[in-house]
Order: structure tokens, then C-alpha cells, then sequence
């Protein structure tokens, strides 16, 4: 079992060893209880595929899979030949007992059944060779033929992903306040979204929220806008900061509720313009210089942390205004369960004090009588 142990997960011994070799290694370790796929994961996955190419009788990539579960196969395979190679053993020994050989007539009968066995390995391998995984090294989901795209990485207009994905330049359909609701939470580019019409930015009546090109829910957009400026505050290079300054101008453009916020990065972009021109695209002007080096540069990175603070600002009011009514219904609400008027005559009232704990379940009362 020790010397077993160290050839299995000695690389080097392993390489040496011929595939016949690797093949009673397997069936060895397919013997132990517990186990054997750790041991098999030292194992190079040219050699895994090596020694189940050879159990299968014919040769296969299984690209779409990992080690682990390669190895899982492999072992699967090296099982079910064991048990028949089992089965036949005990049905052709004449020394068996008529209870055992009846057993074993009736094991005989179902090894007989033509093709029971390679049909179940078959079917595994179809249903391998059908699953179709994500091309995105980062996701790797599992797809169904019917599926256009990989929905959870891919943008939802285009069905492109990005290989380094940045979740700033993303819009994502969810269920977060201020617009609750069943979300489908499918994604897309934010520059889809800016070139696509039925997305609602920068339209009449979807001032700060775009719309899921997917369900149709509406979301909020001030957050996205608030990660552009974030972007744009900290970054030191030019190409960057006038990227994400442009994108917040195109997300609250044409704007009638949030216009300080818009004049704030307005006055940002016309800064930036002076200096390297139009913001259209990357600029071509000192593209990757320095933000410290530019004239506008300290000033339109001040102006960017005060749109952020001014959003941050009028927000925190909308919550505050909230959240008061809400204790102002909920006094209300109070005071109805503590005091109630009941009975009331020309000359008299019965008032009814209540408690507000409901555990305590106790009121009293008293009659006013007019005098």
C-alpha cells in the first residue's frame, strides 16, 4: 500500500510507468474506499485522459471538463468493469452452491443483455459531448443548445463578454431600491445601452433610470453615474478620466430633475475640452499623459467629487424625507391602538387606555360624565 502510495503521487515515477502499467494502477486504486480521486489528482491531465482513452477503447478530448471530473469517468468506467468482470467469475465457478448458482444465472442473464452496459457508458458520453460551457475562461457556465448567449456574462443587446470584465461599464437588471421589483437580472454594456433606444436614457420621462432591454423593468441609473465620476476623481491618466467624464454627461443628458448634477459635469467636460478637444472616443491629445500634467486636470477631478457629494447630498434628503413620514404613520398608528373614544352620548364618553405591548393584552377604561 506504501509503495503504491508513493508511485501514485510521484510525477516522475508515474511518467515512467507504461500505460498497462497506469491502467493496474487505476483498478488498484479504484479498490480503496475513500480517496483514490485526491491520489489521481497528482497525476498530469494528458495522463488521466491517456489511461481512459484506453479503458473506452477509443480516443477523446473532453475539453469542456476539469481534471476532477475526468477522473470521476475514469473511475466510473474502471467500477462497472470490475463488477462485470465479477459477475462473470462467480456465474462459471462449479463449486458454487444451487442458492449461489441460481444467483449467479440470474447475474449471467442480465450481462447477456446485449450491449447493457457500453449503451449506459454511451449515453454518459453523449450527454458529455452535448453540454456546451461558456468560452468565457472567467465563467465557464453551463449552456443549453437553445441558449444565444451566455447569460450570465454576457451583455444582453450584443452577446459579447468582456475579458476583463469591469462591472462599472455594466448595467444590471436588479431588484435594489428605489425600484423594487422582479428583476431578471440580465446585463449589458453601458454603451449598448447608450446606443440602443429602447434602453430609455437620456429620453423624456426616464430621467436617472434606464429600462432592461430583456424584461422591461426599470432601474436606477444613478448609481452607474455615480461610479463613472468615482472612476474619474481617482484616476491618473488623462484617457481615463475624460472617458468617464463623457459617459456621465451622456447619462443625464437632456435631464430636468437632476440639472445641478448635470451642470456640474458639464463645466467638467468644457474644461477638459480646452485642453484636448472634443470627448469623442479616446482623446487623441496627450492620451495617456498625466492627470497632474494637464492644465484642467486638479480642477475637473474637484468638480467630479462634487457632483458625487451633491448626489450623495440630495439623496440622504430623499431618505431623511422618508423616513419621517414613516414615524409619523407609524405615531399615528400608536396612538389609534392606545387611546380609543368609545360611547359617546350627549353626556358622557367612555375612553379606553390601551397598551401598546400586544404580549401584555391589558386596557382599562373610564367613563367622563358631564356634570
Amino acid at each position: 500500500m506504501d509503495s503504491l502510495h508513493r508511485v501514485v503521487l510521484d510525477p516522475s515515477k508515474c511518467s515512467k510507468l507504461s500505460m498497462e502499467e497506469k491502467r493496474e494502477l487505476v483498478y488498484e486504486l479504484s479498490k480503496w474506499s475513500h480517496g483514490a480521486p485526491e491520489m489521481l489528482q497528482s497525476w498530469s491531465r494528458q495522463e488521466i485522459l491517456q489511461v481512459l482513452c484506453a479503458e473506452m477503447g477509443k480516443e477523446r478530448k473532453y475539453t469542456g471538463l476539469t481534471k476532477l471530473k475526468i477522473i470521476e469517468i475514469l473511475l466510473k468506467i474502471v467500477a462497472e468493469k470490475k463488477s462485470q468482470g465479477h459477475e462473470m467469475e462467480t456465474s462459471s465457478d462449479p463449486h458454487s452452491s444451487p442458492a449461489v448458482g441460481q444467483r449467479a444465472f440470474k447475474r449471467q442473464r442480465k450481462i447477456d443483455n446485449p450491449n447493457r452496459l457500453s449503451i449506459a457508458v454511451n449515453n454518459d458520453e453523449s450527454d458529455i459531448s452535448n453540454t456546451i460551457y461558456c468560452k468565457n475562461s472567467a465563467c465557464r457556465a453551463k449552456l443549453s443548445q437553445q441558449d444565444a448567449f451566455c447569460k450570465r456574462c454576457s451583455c444582453c443587446i450584443c452577446h459579447q463578454y468582456d475579458d476583463n470584465k469591469d462591472p462599472s461599464l455594466w448595467l444590471t437588471c436588479n431588484s435594489e431600491p428605489p425600484y423594487q421589483g422582479d428583476a431578471c437580472g440580465m446585463s449589458c454594456h453601458l454603451e449598448c445601452a447608450l446606443r440602443h433606444e429602447k434602453s430609455g436614457i437620456a429620453k423624456d420621462g426616464m430621467d436617472g433610470r434606464f429600462c432592461c432591454l430583456s424584461c422591461g423593468k426599470v432601474n436606477d441609473l444613478l448609481g452607474c453615474w455615480r461610479k463613472q465620476l468615482m472612476m474619474a476623481k481617482d484616476t491618473r491618466r488623462v484617457d481615463i478620466l475624460c472617458y468617464r467624464v463623457s459617459l456621465s454627461q451622456k447619462l443625464l443628458a437632456g435631464t430636468k430633475c437632476y440639472k445641478k448634477l448635470y451642470e456640474i459635469v458639464d463645466e467638467a467636460v468644457k474644461k477638459l475640452e480646452a485642453d484636448v478637444g472634443h470627448l469623442t472616443g479616446l482623446p487623441v491629445k496627450m492620451a495617456r499623459g498625466i492627470v497632474n500634467r494637464l492644465s484642467s486636470g486638479p480642477e475637473v477631478q474637484r468638480l467630479c467629487a462634487c457632483a458625487v457629494e451633491s448626489l450623495d447630498s440630495m439623496l440622504s434628503k430623499t431618505v431623511r424625507h422618508l423616513s419621517s413620514d414613516h414615524v409619523i404613520e407609524e405615531s399615528n398608528l400608536l396612538a389609534s391602538n392606545i387611546i380609543q373614544i368609545e360611547d359617546v352620548c350627549t353626556s358622557s364618553v367612555m375612553v379606553v387606555f390601551g397598551s401598546n405591548d400586544l404580549e401584555l393584552g391589558k386596557c382599562c377604561g373610564l367613563y367622563l360624565v358631564a356634570s
